[in-house]
C-alpha cells in the first residue's frame, strides 16, 4: 500500500495503531477503491491483530481502557523544587491505554484545488461559506462521499483533542497525522497527511454562550473556545459511538 502513511521511529503503540487500522480497513474495502480513495482518511481503531516493539507499552492494568495516553514519554521536573519528594509527572507515569476510539479521520493534503487541503479555514457560523458547507461537500464528494462514505462530520471537543501529541509541537499531533509537510510545494494523498499548526474548530458549542464554540489547537495542544464567526482550520471524522 504505497499510498499510507509511514509512521516515524518516535511513535507510541497508541498512534501505531493510527495506520494498522487503516490498513485494515482499506483491505476490506474492495477493488473500486483507488489510491486517492484509499489514503483520504486515517483511523485509530483496531482491525484485527497489530502490536508495534516501542519503548514503552500500556501497562497490564490497563485492561481494556481506551482512555488515551497523552502521548509524552519525556519528564520535566521541577527547576525551583528544593526538598526531595518524587516527581512522578507525566513523563514518567505515562497513564493511559491504546488510543481505540473508532474513529476514522479526513486526511488532510496540500493542494488548494481539494477539499482536503491543509490550509481551508471556514467560520463555524456566517454568511458565507462554512464548516457545515464543507462538509456537505465532502459527503457528497465524488457523487459517493470522501472514499465512498456519507456519513463523514465534524468532531466533538473531546475526540479532536483526542488526537493531539503532548510529547510534541507545531503541530502537536503525531507524525500518523503530520508526514512529509515540507518536502513539496503540493502534495497528494499518497505522499502524506498534514495538520495546520493552528486552530481547528470542534462541533461542540460553549454553553454558556451559543455564540461561541469550542476548538483545539495543534500548535501545542491547548483547548479553547472562540467566536463562531471566527476563520479556522476543519478535519472530518467518522465512526466512533454515536447514537
Amino acid at each position: 500500500m504505497d499510498s499510507m502513511t509511514v509512521l516515524g521511529p518516535r511513535t507510541n503503540t497508541c498512534r501505531a495503531l493510527v495506520l494498522a487500522s487503516s490498513l485494515a480497513l482499506l483491505l476490506g474495502l474492495g477493488p473500486w477503491v483507488n489510491a486517492v480513495e484509499a489514503a483520504s482518511f486515517l483511523a485509530d481503531t483496531v482491525i484485527g491483530p497489530f502490536e508495534l516493539p516501542v519503548p514503552w507499552m500500556p501497562a497490564s492494568s490497563c485492561g481494556s481502557s481506551t482512555f488515551p495516553a497523552t502521548g509524552q514519554t519525556t519528564s520535566f521536573p521541577p527547576t525551583l523544587k528544593t526538598t526531595n519528594a518524587p516527581v512522578r509527572d507525566d513523563g514518567v507515569v505515562r497513564a493511559g491505554g491504546a488510543l481505540n476510539t473508532g474513529l476514522i479521520w479526513e486526511q488532510k493534503i496540500r493542494d488548494i484545488r481539494s477539499l482536503h487541503d491543509v490550509t481551508l479555514t471556514f467560520a463555524w457560523d456566517s454568511v458565507a461559506a462554512t464548516i457545515w458547507d464543507w462538509l456537505e461537500q465532502v459527503n457528497t464528494e465524488g457523487g459517493t462521499g470522501l472514499a465512498g462514505h456519507n456519513d463523514w462530520r465534524i468532531p466533538n471537543v473531546k475526540e479532536l483533542q483526542s488526537i493531539v501529541d503532548y510529547g510534541t509541537f507545531s503541530p502537536a499531533v503525531d507524525v500518523a497525522f503530520n508526514n512529509n509537510p515540507g518536502m513539496r510545494a503540493t502534495c497528494s494523498v499518497a505522499e502524506c497527511s498534514l495538520t495546520g499548526v493552528g486552530n481547528y474548530w470542534t462541533s461542540t458549542t460553549l454553553e454558556l454562550n451559543p455564540a461561541f464554540g469550542w476548538g483545539v489547537g495543534f500548535n501545542a495542544g491547548g483547548v479553547f473556545n472562540d467566536s463562531k464567526s471566527n476563520i479556522l482550520f476543519v478535519r472530518a471524522v467518522r465512526g466512533g459511538c454515536v447514537p
